[in-house]
């Protein structure tokens, strides 16, 4: 969840919003240069990430869905949390409930993080109706660098700078990343129970999908808890590939990408395949 490609996103990816040339935001996620892990946060705006989309009532058709299939796999409010809780709902504008209410607010997936007794902001409340390929419930209390699987080398070379950038963030501040993801399916929820069918070769470039994960990290001006809300986007191989430089980026991070990084961004199976359909 929190490990990225490439150089800084603040010169790259910008998620929602079109260039000049009405090129897809995306792109930048893709430069042409060896994979690498980068935090890359930027500036960003929680209301806007927050706000309602033009796919509103699809997204959340889908987490009612999701809610309603599995609650105590994507509703999670520890009795820690109710004061951030409680924030949130004021912020987003509702008068009292939870974070069902919020899950059924937001399109946005959100997790509510607190500072353990070693300054670690760990999760304690929240909704993942969409996860990528990860389990919530077995992640609450853990900080969060350690949310998903053990992402190879993140934790050695990024998890001390992640924390003490999430303790300096300040009140009513927001910070915005992306990252990125491979799956065989376009579906939002991803989370293992539902066997979500794997990216074994053959398969042809409509079959495979970049999974672009837009995220914001907004410290709540009261409590001064975290609110990380995680907004999906899938983007097509095939659609990916009538761009040429965003092709050649991906081609390259592909081909470059250390074996253990292929294995944790479900790679390695279909790695000769994938980088034969980008040419």
């Amino acid at each position: 969840m929190v490990e990225s490609l490439g150089r800084p996103l603040e010169k790259t990816y910008r998620p929602k919003v079109m260039n000049a040339d009405q090129q897809p935001a995306w792109l930048g996620l893709f430069p042409d240069q060896d994979f690498e892990f980068h935090f890359g946060a930027r500036s960003g705006d929680a209301r806007a990430f927050f706000a309602d989309t033009l796919e509103h009532t699809t997204l959340m058709a889908s987490r009612r869905a999701a809610l309603e299939e599995g609650p105590a796999q994507c509703l999670f409010e520890e009795p820690a949390a109710a004061e951030a809780v409680a924030e949130c709902l004021t912020w987003a504008g509702l008068d009292g409930g939870g974070c069902r209410e919020l899950a059924l607010h937001w399109e946005s997936d959100f997790l509510i993080l607190l500072p353990d007794e070693n300054g670690r902001f760990t999760f304690r409340a929240g909704a993942v109706c969409f996860p990528s390929s990860w389990r919530p419930e077995e992640k609450i209390g853990l900080p969060v660098h350690a949310i998903h699987s053990p992402v190879p080398t993140l934790n050695e070379t990024l998890g001390a700078r992640i924390d003490k950038f999430l303790a300096k963030l300040e009140p009513g501040r927001a910070w915005e990343r992306s990252n990125w993801g491979l799956s065989r399916s376009p579906e939002l929820n991803q989370h293992p129970s539902r066997d979500t069918p794997r990216l074994t070769p053959p398969f042809t470039d409509d079959e495979a999908w970049i999974r672009i994960e837009d995220q914001v990290l907004y410290r709540l001006p009261q409590t001064r808890a975290l609110l990380f809300g995680i907004r999906l986007v899938n983007v097509s191989l095939a659609e990916l590939k009538k761009f040429p430089e965003a092709q050649a980026g991906l081609h390259r991070a592909i081909a470059t990408m250390p074996k253990e990084v292929a294995d944790y961004k479900n790679v390695t199976e279909a790695r000769e395949h994938l980088l034969v359909l980008l040419g």
